[in-house]
């Protein structure tokens, strides 16, 4: 059966080409969209977790995307936070999402900031942050052909770049807290508080503290990837990834399907022919899920190793964008790349099956 198998496949070159770049297509889709989602969002959160805070203080149902939490919090809670017995420091942050630059940028107060064990660790220019200056890690400045003393427009003002930093400090662009207040409105209103806990204090007791302090407000311990991570969960994300995975597999269904389909009127009378010389309903309905089975091998491979071309070229042409794909995210192509092709290919396979031998050899 297998040598007739691939003689089907050979001696349909365009078809079998077609099929398998539909299904190739579906496995890129998946990957790379759903790559650049989940890389995105871990790169954020372990860079988040990176800055060494043990806990973040946000306004009631925030999330840790800071872009999507309104900036309500009284920077006179800070004081209020270091009351808090087991408190060692904290700093306030004033986060917004710039279109221009399809990315946070961070108000900050360069001294508390600083005192964190995750601050900026400047390798080129002077670590100063007052009035209209800007510092940025090295991906965001690499992307951008960017450098120490020149300038960025942020919401219609000049900033001047005074120094580049190293990536990993949650944000990519840095920029004073008071000046950012005011360039919206905002005058002693931030979007969250990193706190950080006494080495000697008890992490669940004063989590326990601050929760009584701020009874309804978000706080999240840093120590807690998952936690985090669920905390991290905006809306419609799961349905967004869910909805690549279902059209990934419609598109390899319906491009298997309609070439099996097709291929079952060509092949009529090769079919009974095989059915008059003994073969099975179960020997047609294989060689044709084998046919399917060999395509969507192919079209799942070539997406795969495109997949990882793709990865590897928008990683080198935009430094600040992460596409994750694990061991994991390949096997999950595979399985349903492959099980979409012989979803599709069951009709055409049943029907061919149930064929009149009879009829099928008088077929034109």
């Amino acid at each position: 059966m297998e040598n007739l198998v691939t003689a089907n496949i050979r001696s349909r070159p365009t078809r079998t080409f077609i099929s398998v770049l539909a299904v190739a297509l579906g496995v890129i889709l998946m990957l790379v969209l759903g790559g650049i989602v989940k890389g995105t969002l871990d790169d954020y959160l372990g860079r988040t977790v990176s800055l060494g805070s043990d806990f973040v203080l946000q306004p009631p149902g925030a999330s840790i995307f800071y872009a999507f939490s309104e900036p309500s919090l009284n920077e006179k809670y800070i004081d209020i936070v270091k009351e808090v017995p087991g408190v060692a420091d904290v700093t306030p942050v004033y986060s917004k999402f710039n279109a221009k630059y399809f990315g946070l940028i961070f108000g900050i107060d360069w001294d508390s900031f600083d005192r964190f064990p995750g601050h900026l660790q400047i390798v080129e220019g002077t670590p100063s942050l007052e009035g209209n200056e800007v510092i940025i890690d090295q991906a965001y400045a690499s992307a951008n052909g960017m450098s120490v003393g020149m300038t960025m427009d942020i919401y219609g003002n000049d900033f001047t770049v005074t120094a580049i930093c190293r990536p990993g400090a949650i944000v990519r662009i840095f920029v004073p807290l008071e000046t950012f207040q005011a360039l919206n409105a905002a005058p002693d209103k931030v979007s969250a508080m990193f706190i950080k806990a006494d080495p000697e204090a008890n992490i669940d007791e004063v989590h326990a503290a601050l929760a009584e302090k701020f009874d309804g407000y978000s706080i999240l311990r840093a120590d807690d990837p998952n936690l985090m991570l669920a905390e991290a969960r905006m809306p419609g994300l799961a349905e967004f990834r869910m909805l690549i995975v279902l059209v990934s597999m419609l598109l390899a269904f319906m491009i298997v399907l309609l070439a099996m389909y097709t291929t079952i009127f060509e092949r009529t009378r090769e079919i009974g022919i095989l059915k008059s010389l003994g073969a099975s309903k179960q020997f047609i309905v294989d060689m044709i899920l084998k046919e399917s089975v060999i395509i969507c091998g192919l079209g799942v491979v070539f997406g795969i190793l495109a997949s990882e071309i793709i990865r590897f070229v928008i990683i080198a042409r935009f430094p600040t964008l992460q596409v994750s794909m694990t061991l994991f995210d390949l096997g999950k192509g595979l399985v349903l790349g492959v099980l979409a092709g012989v979803l599709g290919a069951l009709y055409p396979a049943y029907k061919a099956a149930r064929m009149d031998p009879v009829k099928a050899l008088s077929y034109e």
